[in-house]
């Protein structure tokens, strides 16, 4: 894949500096989001009451909080107009710790499989849309699945996580472990027939016998040798009759400057060699670009430029969805001047497992070990309250 390089802006006036504060006042509320609560895990998302969300002065502050702690949902989806862009490839909890000012990032893999709702964590969004309700729908849920109320809530689609890491000169991050993903899609051909034709076709008996299909009307794949492909539907089958679909795309192992579009590839590969296709090993890859985009984006180079501020605001402008009040966005950023350090954890296969596709219609699903999430729960709940350890908790914590 090609990389950009990042434009490097001059250097500022007093002038500009004086427009930059004026800028700052006038903040969306996402950008202080991304720029407070690990910034941008944007991208880059119990059964409890809201009644029971206590607003505390702690620290300072006027954010809804519980325990002492601000818990954020951040979610990142596709976007467009194509099936699925509604999906939430990204799923994350930060919660801020009002009194040691430490930030706990939890990563809920997209296809946990969620009994009441007989769907996959990443339809959750997408089914509280329907209901005009996507972010509420959305905290409830996972608040329920990690045992902790959710009091806001941030969702990015693809379009402005790639404006916003080019506004502010690209990332860089630190490829550990090196991958090829030959089916990478690439956005624009989702429905791209590659060649072959849709047609829809009336099957007899004898037809229908021998195609091993249903009888009667029926939409059907004609691939560019006339044959018809009544296996397209099958995940494995469909990259090869669309592989017009699909880009490969490779990291090398090292440090690498990322310019918007390549840091999207290293975080949505969903099937990476060396281990690097699991849902596991796709949530650690975009806790590293959060860190990234965190360090770059409360850095004083992008802070004091001006440009890249209003870059920035009009990157995420169109492009996010939260209901974080202005008021409440600034309490947030005056958080980020604190802020001490960062705390990672994925929700990997020591609390979940993946069962047989063909007890879930042919669908690759994670399972919790119980039926209510009470396992997940109370391994958050000793993560939060320090009786268990950053390091203890999981090989994947990784402190900041």
């Amino acid at each position: 894949m090609s990389q950009l390089r990042a434009l490097r802006l001059g250097k500022d006036n007093p002038t500009k500096l004086k427009r930059a504060k004026n800028i700052f006042k006038k903040l969306l509320p996402p950008l202080i989001v991304v720029g407070i609560l690990i910034s941008f895990a944007i991208f880059l998302i119990s059964r409890s009451d809201t009644s029971s969300y206590v607003t505390q002065i702690l620290s300072g502050t006027s954010l809804k909080s519980t325990d002492g702690r601000v818990n954020v949902l951040l979610l990142g989806i596709a976007g467009g107009t194509h099936a699925g862009s509604n999906l939430t490839d990204t799923i994350m909890v930060a919660s801020y710790n009002l009194k040691t000012d430490q930030v706990y990032l939890f990563s809920i893999p997209r296809d946990l499989w969620l009994p009441e709702q007989q769907s996959k964590a990443n339809a959750v969004y997408q089914i509280g849309l329907s209901q005009n309700n996507g972010l509420g729908l959305a905290k409830t849920i996972f608040g329920n699945v990690l045992g902790v109320p959710i009091h806001y809530a941030a969702r990015v689609d693809f379009r402005g996580f790639v404006a916003a890491i080019d506004a502010i000169g690209g990332i860089e991050v630190l490829v550990e472990n090196p991958f090829d993903d030959y089916l990478y899609p690439i956005q624009g051909k989702e429905n791209d027939l590659c060649g072959n034709e849709e047609k829809e076709m009336d099957f007899n008996e004898e037809e229908a016998k021998k195609l091993n299909i249903e009888l009667g009307k029926r939409k059907v794949l004609i691939l560019t040798d006339g044959q018809i492909a009544t296996d397209s539907a099958e995940e494995n089958k469909g990259m090869k009759y669309f592989s017009c679909r699909y880009d490969h795309i490779r990291f090398d192992k090292g440090k690498m400057d990322m310019s918007g579009a390549v840091a999207l590839a290293f975080v949505r590969s969903r099937h990476g060699t060396n281990g690097e296709g699991s849902d596991f090993a796709r949530s650690k890859r975009q806790q590293k670009v959060i860190e990234a985009v965190k360090s770059k984006l409360l850095s004083v180079e992008t802070l004091a430029n001006p440009q890249k501020v209003t870059e920035l605001i009009q990157a995420l402008g169109k492009s996010i969805a939260t209901d974080i009040s202005i008021k409440d966005a600034l309490e947030f950023y005056k958080m980020s001047k604190n802020l001490d350090k960062t705390y990672s954890f994925v929700l990997d296969d020591s609390l979940l497992y993946h069962p047989p596709a063909s007890n879930y219609g042919g669908a690759y699903v994670l399972v919790s070990q119980d039926d209510d999430f009470s396992i997940v729960a109370e391994y958050v709940r000793k993560i939060l309250t320090g009786e268990l350890s950053e390091y203890d908790a999981t090989a994947s914590a990784r402190p900041r």
